[in-house]
Parts: structure tokens; C-alpha cells; sequence
């Protein structure tokens, strides 16, 4: 692939990355290709952006990288067992030996990790493993981005593309319930997905990223509110009229 512009390689485009890679294609700045295992989803085809088949190996995603002529890799390959390290490992490798792909963005993009860094607990034997790897090297540049809650999840199912996760946020607008952890009055984040994914547009723009070597070190884009009010209140009076 031969471009002026920057390419920005997805790595298992799911539901958030949808929404990054509509960004980044609607962005004058990148081009964007998608690397995965399988055949592309629909609305890949539909965005005409590239897909090439991956077995997420350091010479399998090399070659891509090369071949795309990419400068950015960024990951949305969310596993809960080891094999996250094993996958991330082959990336960061990839990006290494690449002759141009010197910025990574491995997959996180949930919890509080400047406060609880090995929340949730499957982070301890996943994420903080890679992260003293990626700090470990000097030749690739990254960051870790986190957002906290996404308001995408005040919505009724459908209304997103991201889906329900009923036992875990604690607003079910379908089901009519909602659960107030604590005294209701602590700030909490709500942020857009559409919003996380121009954040990342304009983190890919930055000429530096900057970076220092403690564990609190992501790149987040934060709305903070109580977790009570208005949020809880605001959803039940939004979702009143439309009953």
C-alpha cells in the first residue's frame, strides 16, 4: 500500500473499534486497515476499508505491517486469559521489526487503571504483564487509553453498537432497574463512544506521546458525574415519555 497519509492498522475490530474505524475513515489525516482472523463483517465491506487475514503470529502481522505501510497499531483484542500476552507479545514484536509501525495501543480501554491498576482482577495476569513489557522497550511508542463507563450503555439496546451488558453496568433502561453502588454520590465517567473514538482520531495526530514511566500513565477522555444524579435521574425522565 502506497499513501501519503499516515495508516492506522485495527487490530479485532469488535463494537468499540467500529466506531474508531468509522472515525479514522471519515478522517482526512489516515487511511485505515483492518487486520483479523476471519472473513470481514458487512459493515467493514460497507466502509471499503482493507482487511487482511491474520493469525496474530510476529511474521504473520510483520508482513502486514510492512505491506500496509502502517505507523499505528491499535488493538481491541479484549481476553481475559493469558493468551492476551501471547497476542500483544506478537504485536509489539511486529511493531519492532516493522520498518514504520512504531506506535502501539494495546487493548484496555475499560477500568480505572490510575487508581486501580489491576482492576479488573483478570487484569493482573493479562494487562499488567504486557505493560512491563511494553515498558521494558525503547524502540516503540505507547500509550494505554481508558475511558471509565460508556454512556453508550444509558441507552435501549440497538440504539448503539455497543451491546447491552446488563450484570455488569448499573443502568438496565430496558428492563426498567438500575443499582446505586455506594452512597450514589460519587463521581463516576460517562463517556460516548463516538466521543472515545475522535479522541483517538486526535491522539493518533499528536506528534508525541507523551509518556512517563510510572503505571499511571493512560490517555483517557473523561465526563465526570455523580453516579446518581443526573445521570440515573436524567435517563428515567428521558425514558418516561417513551414508554
Amino acid at each position: 500500500m502506497s499513501n501519503s497519509k499516515p495508516v492506522i492498522a485495527l487490530a479485532g475490530v469488535g463494537n468499540l473499534g467500529r466506531y474508531i474505524c468509522e472515525e479514522l475513515r471519515a478522517s482526512p489525516n489516515f487511511d485505515v486497515v483492518v487486520l483479523s482472523r476471519g472473513a470481514p463483517r458487512k459493515w467493514i465491506q460497507d466502509l471499503q476499508v482493507p482487511v487482511f487475514t491474520t493469525d496474530y503470529t510476529t511474521p504473520s502481522l510483520l508482513s502486514h505491517l510492512n505491506t500496509t505501510n502502517a505507523t499505528t497499531l491499535i488493538s481491541f483484542i479484549n481476553l481475559t486469559t493469558p493468551t492476551y500476552i501471547t497476542i500483544h507479545a506478537a504485536l509489539l514484536s511486529a511493531c519492532r521489526q516493522s520498518t514504520n509501525c512504531k506506535r502501539l495501543i494495546p487493548s484496555e480501554w475499560i477500568g480505572d487503571i490510575e487508581s486501580h491498576p489491576r482492576k479488573p482482577d483478570f487484569y493482573a495476569t493479562t494487562r499488567l504483564p504486557f505493560r512491563e513489557m511494553l515498558k521494558e522497550q525503547e524502540e516503540v511508542e505507547w500509550t494505554l487509553f481508558n475511558m471509565g463507563w460508556l454512556a453508550d450503555y444509558f441507552l435501549r439496546e440497538g440504539a448503539s453498537y455497543m451491546p447491552p451488558i446488563k450484570d455488569e453496568f448499573p443502568v438496565d433502561v430496558d428492563g426498567w432497574k438500575a443499582c446505586v453502588r455506594g452512597s450514589g454520590d460519587e463521581a463516576q465517567s460517562w463517556t460516548c463512544a463516538r466521543d472515545v473514538a475522535r479522541a483517538v482520531v486526535e491522539l493518533c495526530r499528536a506528534d508525541e506521546w507523551v509518556f512517563n514511566a510510572a503505571p499511571s500513565s493512560p490517555f483517557a477522555s473523561l465526563s465526570f458525574a455523580p453516579s446518581r444524579s443526573p445521570p440515573f435521574h436524567s435517563a428515567e425522565t428521558f425514558y418516561l415519555f417513551d414508554i
